[in-house]
């Protein structure tokens, strides 16, 4: 009696097991249908090679909208941030103990939101190679910027390698905000957002990198709230001094982090020789060394926010993320994965119930 009662578990605990195999291998296919559902990306690649202006020969080093983004990275302990800021607030009201390198500086002070939705292709290249692209919508609430409240942008970083970290180049592409879109480009999330007449140099960017821009799709989206010092000198802007407060709830996280980046202005610096661009290095690592004397908690962290933000979603998901991008799933479709892991539990649990009550059912009519 013994081994008919262990037999017959045996076989509904496969039953069980079988019905989740199932179910679970439907979910590449609603990824699949969800990805190819509205265009076939491939014909469009064909149909718009007359986009790419025939610059296909394009490099990193010859396009003229490429900058050198000079940025000096720190994270802080998150109870620390408004002790920081209250001091910056202090210490940059008047700048005359940073006259240095023959540079007379001023500063004024700025708050500003961002909000961040980062792209990637599904092997998660962008992130691998350290590089990445979002879109990026800005909103000022005080400050000298705030002629760019509003604003919306379309940036490209990519790791150049260097040693420090620091140096990264940079390219913007203007985002479409009222224009009559009715084009074959126009239903893809990054893609449909650019300016119409910067479509074909956005998209060579990335053919040029061996990667297909309409595989791109959004992985996650920082809110920043950015508490800025803008420092000019007598030549104009020549740094900004962000205390960024960051947080996430992509893939049904809740993380949040303190970083501080020290910025030199990417047009200056990109246009300056050698020696100029060392002098202003040699600023704003003073400015850095200043900072740390008085905060020894915060320490340099040339990690991009897009992959410090990957591995905090990673760590606190219940989801094994790198494999549901990888079947096609992207933030935006994180409700429908929801929806569909909640299907399989109450499956699971409705039919390991319902045998369990016929299998009591037929042994109370045996006795």
């Amino acid at each position: 009696m013994g081994e008919e009662k262990s037999s017959d578990y045996k076989a509904l605990f496969f039953r069980l097991f079988l019905l989740f195999f199932i179910l679970l291998l439907t979910i590449p296919g609603i990824a699949f249908v969800d990805s190819h559902a509205n265009i076939n990306h491939e014909y469009l690649t064909d149909i718009n090679v007359e986009d790419s202006e025939n610059s296909l020969q394009l490099s990193t080093n010859d396009d003229n909208n490429i900058r050198i983004e000079y940025e000096i990275k720190l994270r802080l302990p998150l109870e620390q941030f408004d002790d920081v800021w209250d001091w910056m607030h202090v210490r940059y009201k008047d700048v005359s103990w940073l006259i240095d390198e023959g540079y007379i500086f001023t500063g004024e002070f700025g708050d500003e939101d961002f909000t961040d939705t980062y792209f990637d292709t599904s092997d998660l290249m962008l992130l691998t190679e350290n590089n990445g692209v979002r879109h990026r919508m800005r909103t000022v609430h005080s400050g000298p910027a705030s002629e760019k409240d509003g604003r919306q942008l379309i940036q490209i970083k990519l790791d150049r390698a260097d040693a420090t970290g620091a140096a990264r180049s940079e390219i913007k592409f203007n985002v479409s905000l009222g224009d009559d879109r009715n084009g074959a480009n126009d239903s893809h999330p990054l893609v449909g957002l650019v300016k119409r007449n910067e479509v074909g140099k956005f998209k060579t960017t990335f053919y040029t990198r061996n990667i297909d821009p309409y595989k791109l799709k959004p992985v996650l989206t920082l809110n920043q709230n950015r508490r800025r010092i803008y420092l000019s000198d007598q030549n104009g802007a020549f740094a900004t001094l962000t205390l960024d407060l960051v947080s996430t709830k992509s893939w049904g996280t809740n993380s949040k982090w303190a970083e501080l980046e020290l910025e030199l202005n990417e047009i200056r610096y990109t246009e300056a020789n050698f020696e100029l661009q060392q002098k202003m290095e040699r600023v704003i690592e003073k400015i850095q060394d200043d900072i740390q004397q008085v905060f020894p908690a915060i320490v340099p962290n040339q990690t991009p926010k897009y992959n410090t933000a990957f591995t905090s979603i990673e760590k606190e998901s219940w989801l094994p993320l790198r494999q549901v991008i990888r079947w096609g799933f992207s933030a935006d479709t994180y409700s429908v994965l929801s929806i569909v892991f909640i299907i399989i539990l109450f499956s699971g649990f409705f039919y390991l119930g319902r045998l369990l009550w016929l299998r009591t059912k037929r042994r109370r009519y045996d006795n």
